[in-house]
């Protein structure tokens, strides 16, 4: 059996057997078995790739490394499209045989607003590169760094392919596609630690592979489309999409906006603290981040996984599937962030300063404090997979806000009173609002739907019926 032997196209039912159920269920535990593989060997071979630029930097040269890689990595995340939402949303429901021209134009549509979204981010993050010069008085040196980093982000075609193999159920591609990545970038910043090429030739590596993953990522998704028969990708027309699929621009600006400010609290944070304490103290605040990405990551992982298969159960109308796969989730990602928690609080310090030198040392507790927000974080990736799935964006959108305000409100007194480790305590917070509004949320939207479903109900019911 291989990766797509249980793809998208597969289990359509709306009454599927027990023995399709265990097949699914069977295939999503493969999934995220292969994600949390390929996840794992990446966050460690991506930390000796860190370790070695923080070695050969120094916390001051790393910190103005990690401010660079911040403004790129923000400005991408909060002006592409994040196309793989509305492509999950829509081409879930899609069969890849009989709907195979849908298919096909909406994979283009995707296209299309990753274009739109790199262009973008490049031409943004080119700008404000340009004008830290003469607003903070940064050297030409450093914008000029800065400058070659920001050419990646003109590559940036990810969203797509992260929608194809998600859809097709090549979750063993997208972790092999990042270990490729990460051993590419070991190898380059191994390399440059040899050769003393310092923070210039740190930059170009991390802009080189980058440029490489997305490369290899939307080619290998290309292939893989046409493996499933779903070929011309770029000839597909988009005339008529609204109808075709009903409030696609409106799920795709909605769902995009929340995760677009989601996204600024996580990606803004590091270019905060540099601006209010100092690149020394942002880069020890990066490397805590850059360690809990790990547990970051899994949410984001188990979330792709489930994501799909809870569209498709939404649509079917199983609510009792679709409850049940949402409370075995969110159960296995608060027990993985808790037992995160747990090792970050024994073994953190100790881990960061072998890796990355004594110098260090002080990211230690920034990392427990992270790994502990991060965990609230992602135990609510379920609930808000099932929001979307369910066309509940605006609930989405409403606690991200509420999130973002209290991160926002609280960040730069904490930072004046704690220094760095303010960052981490807005996280908590950001986490705590974040995880109560989403369940709040999906509580309130299941009574609904009860309440509409019982309702109808009682209206056919008291319907008058043909006498004889």
């Amino acid at each position: 059996m291989t990766d797509g032997d249980i793809g998208a196209g597969q289990v359509r039912s709306s009454h599927p057997s027990g023995r399709a159920f265990a097949a699914l269920r069977h295939h999503r535990v493969r999934s995220v078995g292969h994600l949390l593989t390929g996840t794992s060997a990446t966050v460690c071979l991506s930390l000796l790739s860190i370790a070695l630029a923080a070695r050969a930097l120094g916390p001051k040269d790393y910190g103005v490394l990690a401010l660079i890689l911040t403004l790129g990595q923000a400005c991408e995340r909060l002006l592409s499209f994040q196309s793989w939402q509305p492509l999950i949303r829509y081409g879930a429901t899609l069969d890849p045989q009989s709907q195979r021209d849908d298919l096909r134009s909406l994979y283009k549509f995707g296209l299309m607003l990753d274009g739109m979204g790199s262009t973008g981010a490049w031409a943004v993050a080119s700008l404000l590169s340009v004008a830290a010069h003469f607003v903070f008085g940064i050297g030409w040196a450093a914008v000029g760094t800065a400058l070659i980093y920001m050419v990646s982000l003109l590559f940036n075609m990810n969203g797509t392919a992260t929608a194809i193999f998600r859809l097709t159920g090549r979750f063993r591609i997208i972790a092999r596609l990042q270990v490729i990545t990460a051993l590419a970038r070991l190898a380059a910043s191994a390399l440059a630690f040899v050769l003393g090429a310092g923070l210039p030739g740190f930059v170009i590596v991390w802009a080189a592979t980058q440029i490489l993953g997305t490369l290899l990522n939307i080619l290998v998704g290309m292939r893989t489309l046409h493996r499933e028969g779903t070929t011309r990708i770029l000839r597909a027309s988009l005339t008529g999409m609204s109808s075709r699929f009903p409030d696609l621009w409106r799920f795709t600006w909605g769902a995009n906006f929340s995760l677009t400010i989601w996204a600024s609290a996580q990606q803004l944070d590091t270019l905060i603290v540099g601006w209010l304490a100092d690149p020394a103290s942002a880069g020890m605040f990066h490397i805590a981040k850059r360690v809990s990405r790990v547990v970051q990551q899994v949410g984001s992982q188990v979330e792709a996984v489930v994501y799909p298969d809870l569209s498709r159960m939404w649509a079917a109308g199983q609510r009792k599937s679709f409850l049940r796969l949402i409370l075995q989730t969110e159960l296995v990602l608060a027990s993985f962030g808790a037992a995160c928690f747990l090792g970050a609080l024994l073994l953190g310090g100790w881990a960061i300063e072998m890796a990355a030198g004594a110098r260090f040392a002080a990211a230690g507790p920034l990392l427990t404090v992270q790994i502990f927000a991060v965990a609230l974080t992602i135990s609510g990736a379920a609930s808000r997979a099932a929001l979307l799935a369910m066309g509940r964006q605006p609930a989405v959108l409403r606690t991200v806000l509420a999130a973002a305000a209290t991160f926002y409100g609280l960040v730069a007194p904490l930072i004046y009173l704690l220094g760095a480790m303010g960052a981490n305590m807005a996280h908590v917070l950001f986490g705590t609002v974040w995880l109560a509004g989403l369940t709040l949320s999906l509580r309130r939207g299941l009574r609904e739907e009860r309440t509409v479903t019982a309702g109808a109900v009682l209206t056919r019911d008291a319907a008058p019926r043909p006498s004889g």
